[in-house]
């Protein structure tokens, strides 16, 4: 159903009055669209007034890491197999390694002859520094999955989902996660009911992670899932290796435990993650502050040669900003957060047009960054956006969205092949004009 019909040359002018209307109620924008082909602008509304873009920041991130890493770049993750026939498994600080790459970790070290280890399993994490939450990072106790804890080895984002099935009206839901992990505890008070109403807490005691849940879930439900970051990424990753070594046959000889050391030597073998330009495709699509944080120290470990710092990345991307003219710590810029999880980062809409400027002019990361980005009514963070309007499976855009914060960075190609550029960021008041935005660019087709 088409719900968003307006004449072109009504909406022409309609989104520009529609910014103009939340500024006079004091809400605070940033907006500018240019042309990309032919550089002409087409609309500015306080473009050079920087404010916090939440996650649309994750485009420095992007393009920096893919141009200094390489479109092709793989994490390694190396697995040493000692002289006392324990393993220690170095990281790399793989912000993308998940459960099926570990399966087929085992099934290469199985092809490689491993019928029985010691059953000791060292980590070392030393890829990158030991802090797990970025300094400026908000709501740094949440254990939300938007929150996953830093690490040089990472397993499922570092994060753990809960579940909840429903059984018979009056019955216990079952529940479980979806990793055994041993200190991860889950108390279920959940009851099957004629209606979902789930209710959760977690919280660490000692080495422990406790879920609780409770409340109701409709019989008819498929079923209730939350994430929770995952407090100890390392020891997740070890105990998640043992697990899984001994469902594929490899024998513990001794009794199964795991500890953190460096590990040294050369590597019995070693797992390569997708390319960049995946991880990157993950991280816009879906906003994953995790990944973004990640390839901030990812950044430093590579040009500085040590374990990645938040502070040495984030020196770094504004540095390779600065080469392409883009200044993000004068005129009130301020950039302290790859993921934009933070209320201290300020950027203006010019900056993003002169990044996608950037991106156009260079071609090289264009394919990969363009993809990257959520397709408005079709997948990511636009999925449930823009349905119905004559910009559906067409605009692209890196969202963002904090308490009081909502902003739109990406791209549109009109009927005559050419690229516009959209930034508009607001601080405070409803939100993007999502109905005038889409009349406004499908009406200069």
């Amino acid at each position: 159903m088409v719900f968003w019909s307006v004449s072109a040359n009504a909406e022409t002018s309609g989104l520009e009055r529609a910014l103009n209307a939340l500024k006079k109620s004091g809400t605070k924008v940033s907006a500018q669209i240019v042309n990309l082909t032919n550089t002409r602008e087409w609309l500015k509304v306080d473009a050079d007034t920087p404010l916090n873009p939440a996650s649309s920041i994750k485009l420095f991130v992007a393009y920096t890491a893919l141009k200094r890493l390489g479109i092709n770049f793989q994490f390694k993750t190396q697995f040493f197999k000692n002289e006392d026939q324990s393993f220690c498994i170095k990281g790399d600080g793989d912000p993308s390694f998940v459960m099926e790459d570990l399966y087929l970790v085992v099934e290469g070290l199985k092809r490689k002859g491993l019928e029985k280890y010691s059953g000791k399993i060292w980590v070392d994490a030393s890829a990158f520094d030991d802090e797990q939450y970025p300094e400026d990072r908000s709501d740094q106790d949440s254990e939300r999955a938007y929150n996953a804890p830093l690490s040089g080895l990472n397993f499922n984002y570092n994060t753990i989902t809960a579940f909840a099935f429903p059984t018979q009206v009056g019955k216990p839901a079952r529940v479980g996660l979806d990793f055994p992990f041993s200190f991860v505890q889950i108390h279920n008070k959940v009851m099957t009911a004629g209606t979902t109403d789930v209710t959760w807490d977690k919280k660490g005691v000692g080495s422990q992670e406790i879920v609780s849940l409770g409340g109701k879930i409709a019989e008819s439900a498929e079923d209730w899932k939350k994430p929770f970051r995952l407090r100890d990424p390392a020891t997740g990753f070890a105990e998640a290796f043992s697990k899984m070594l001994a469902q594929g046959g490899v024998a513990a000889s001794g009794k199964t435990e795991w500890g953190k050391k460096a590990c040294s030597g050369n590597p019995y073998f070693t797992y390569s993650s997708k390319p960049l330009s995946f991880v990157v495709q993950l991280m816009d699509k879906y906003s994953n502050n995790f990944i973004a944080d990640s390839l901030v120290k990812k950044l430093d470990q590579v040009v500085n040669k040590r374990s990645g710092t938040t502070e040495g990345g984030i020196a770094f991307i504004r540095d390779e900003m600065q080469k392409v003219g883009i200044n993000l710590s004068t005129k009130g810029r301020k950039y302290v957060s790859g993921s934009g999880l933070t209320s201290a980062n300020l950027a203006a809409a010019s900056d993003f047009i002169a990044l996608l400027k950037v991106i156009d002019r260079e071609k090289v990361l264009l394919p990969e960054i363009f993809a990257s980005l959520p397709v408005a009514g079709l997948d990511g963070t636009l999925k449930r956006k823009y349905i119905g309007s004559d910009v559906q499976e067409r605009l692209r855009g890196k969202t963002g969205t904090l308490s009081g914060v909502q902003s739109l960075v990406g791209v549109y190609p009109n009927q005559a092949g050419e690229w516009i550029a959209v930034a508009i960021l607001v601080n405070g008041g409803t939100g993007i004009p999502e109905k005038e935005l889409a009349g406004y660019l499908s009406g200069h087709e």
